[in-house]
C-alpha cells in the first residue's frame, strides 16, 4: 500500500502544479478520512499541522495543496486504516483536540442528528478554525481556552483578567461570547453588602437585608443629607450551576470511564481492608446504604465539601470552610 502512495510526495509541487496521481490520491484520502470521521472535522495530516489539529474538509484540502502531506504518512493510521478502534493521541494535545475527543465520544450515526451540545462544539471549532494572524499557528478558540486556563490556574481576579484581555484585545473575540457556547454559563445573584444573605428565591424582591438591615443598593446622600438608594447594586455573586458542569465531564469517554471507576473497578489481589478509593471509606458506604437507588447507577456523582480550609486533592487549591 505504501509503494502505491509515493506520489503523495513525488507528485506534490510548491507551485501548485500537482500531478494527476497526487490529485487522485488526495481525493481518495479525503473520502477515506471523512468517511470514518463522525463529524464535519478530522485530523489534518498536512506538513503544517501533522495530525495535530482538526479541520473541515474544505480547509484540509486547501492545506494539503499548499503544504503537502506530512512526512512518512503512507499508511493513514489516524484516519481509520490500521484499526477501527479509537487511537490514543499524544499527551500534549491542543485544546481543539481535547474537545474533539468529546465530540467523537458523543457523535451519533450519520442518519441521526448529533446532540445539541455536540452541534455547539462543532460550531465553536468551525468558528475558531482560522488562525489569529499569518505569523502564528494559534486559533481564536485555542487562545481563549488558554487564557481561561491561566485565569483558573493562578486564581486571577476578574478585574485583573479584564486588564489582561484589554492588553491583548486584538487576539480576543470582539463579542466575548465564545466561552458561552461551551455551556459554562452562570447566574448573577444579588448579595447583602455584609454577606448576610442572598436576595434569591423567596427573598428576591427584598430591598434590604433581613439580618443587618443594609440596603441592597448603593446609597448616596440627597440634598437633605438623607441616604437614598440608587439603582446600582451593592454586591453580586456569580453562581455557576454544577449540573451542566458534571454533565460536561461525561462528554469525554476517558473522563466518563474514570467517573464510573469506583463502581466498575476490579480489585484483583488487593485486600478489602486496603483503601484505594474514597468508595472504600465508611462515609461512601453509608451513603450507599442510605440511598440504594442512587448507589446502583455508576454515573451517580458524590460531592464532598472541604471543612476548615482542608484541601484533600491539592495544596495549591483554594481552601474553603463550611
Amino acid at each position: 500500500m505504501g509503494d502505491n502512495r509515493k506520489a503523495m510526495y513525488e507528485g506534490w509541487r510548491k507551485n501548485g502544479a500537482h500531478s494527476r496521481e497526487w490529485q487522485a490520491i488526495t481525493e481518495d484520502f479525503l473520502k477515506q478520512a471523512f468517511k470514518v470521521a463522525r463529524g464535519p472535522v478530522t485530523l489534518c495530516p498536512c506538513l503544517d499541522y501533522k495530525n495535530g489539529s482538526y479541520k473541515t474538509r474544505h480547509v484540509m484540502e486547501e492545506h494539503l495543496c499548499i503544504f503537502g502531506f506530512m512526512r512518512d504518512y503512507l499508511v493513514w493510521h489516524k484516519h481509520g486504516e490500521q484499526a477501527s478502534h479509537r487511537i490514543s493521541e499524544p499527551a500534549q494535545q491542543s485544546h481543539d483536540g481535547m474537545m474533539m475527543d468529546m465530540l467523537n465520544d458523543l457523535a451519533m450515526e450519520e442518519d441521526n442528528q448529533p446532540l445539541p451540545e455536540v452541534q455547539e462544539f462543532y460550531r465553536l471549532l468551525e468558528a475558531g478554525d482560522e488562525k489569529l494572524h499569518d505569523h502564528t499557528e494559534k486559533t481564536v478558540l485555542d487562545t481563549v481556552l488558554r487564557l481561561m486556563a491561566i485565569k483558573l490556574k493562578h486564581n486571577i481576579s476578574n478585574s485583573c483578567f479584564n486588564d489582561i484581555t484589554e492588553l491583548v484585545s486584538e487576539v480576543i473575540p470582539s463579542d466575548h461570547k465564545l466561552m458561552a457556547g461551551l455551556g459554562m454559563k452562570y447566574e448573577k445573584i444579588d448579595v447583602c453588602p455584609s454577606n448576610c444573605m442572598l436576595f434569591w428565591r423567596e427573598d428576591d424582591k427584598l430591598s434590604t437585608c433581613r439580618h443587618c438591615g443594609k440596603s441592597r443598593y448603593i446609597q448616596v446622600k440627597n440634598e437633605a443629607g438623607d441616604n437614598v438608594d440608587t439603582t446600582v447594586l451593592a454586591k453580586q455573586l456569580r453562581y455557576m450551576p454544577i449540573i451542566p458542569r458534571l454533565k460536561r465531564l461525561f462528554l469525554s469517554m476517558k473522563i466518563a470511564k474514570s467517573m464510573r471507576w469506583h463502581k466498575e473497578r476490579k480489585r484483583g489481589s488487593q485486600s478489602e481492608d486496603v483503601m484505594v478509593h474514597p468508595a472504600d471509606g465508611d462515609a461512601w458506604k453509608a451513603l450507599d446504604e442510605f440511598d440504594p437507588e442512587f448507589a446502583r447507577d455508576p454515573r451517580s456523582v458524590r460531592l464532598g465539601l472541604a471543612t476548615d480550609g482542608f484541601t484533600p486533592f491539592s495544596t495549591s487549591a483554594s481552601p474553603y470552610s463550611c
